[in-house]
């Protein structure tokens, strides 16, 4: 089950601490969507990543970035997900200690805090390396046209 995400790019720069600069491809979907003509994902701007490459590549070498889906699962439970139940935990043993609305928004803030500096604790094990994405060289012979559809 453990499948990843993937998005070709072309390398753009690379950066004075070993990093280079990709730019993602955008996704091509819109023309299937139902809401492609309320939606303002298809005019969104470039997206680009930092990563770590291989020196053999070189500015404008076409490449696939991926990485794994379980990871962005994780990552986004613990983002977003955790935070929210320690809000929610915070405003009801705020609610049930005190019994008034002040106290209960104060008690939720500080819940919300305390998700976000548990799930900051806890990322770097629970995740390790697993987020950062990787790139390898695009051996097909494929042109990046950034905003042409793949």
């Amino acid at each position: 089950m453990n499948e990843t995400l993937e998005r070709r790019g072309e390398v753009i720069r690379f950066d004075d601490d070993g990093l280079a600069q990709v730019r993602l491809e955008r996704e091509s979907a819109c023309g299937q969507c139902g809401s492609r003509g309320t939606c303002g994902a298809g005019q969104a701007a470039d997206q680009f990543v930092r990563l770590r490459l291989s020196t053999t590549l070189s500015v404008g070498d076409a490449v696939t970035v991926s990485t794994s889906s379980a990871s962005v699962v994780v990552a986004a439970l613990l983002g977003y997900a955790l935070p929210a139940v320690c809000l929610l935990l915070g405003a009801i043993l705020a609610e049930l200690y005190a019994g008034n609305d002040a106290t209960t928004v104060a008690g939720a803030a500080l819940g919300f805090v305390v998700g976000l500096l548990i799930a900051r604790a806890v990322a770097p094990a629970a995740l390790g390396d697993t987020l950062a994405p990787s790139a390898l060289p695009d051996h097909c012979r494929h042109t990046f046209h950034p905003g042409a559809p793949s």
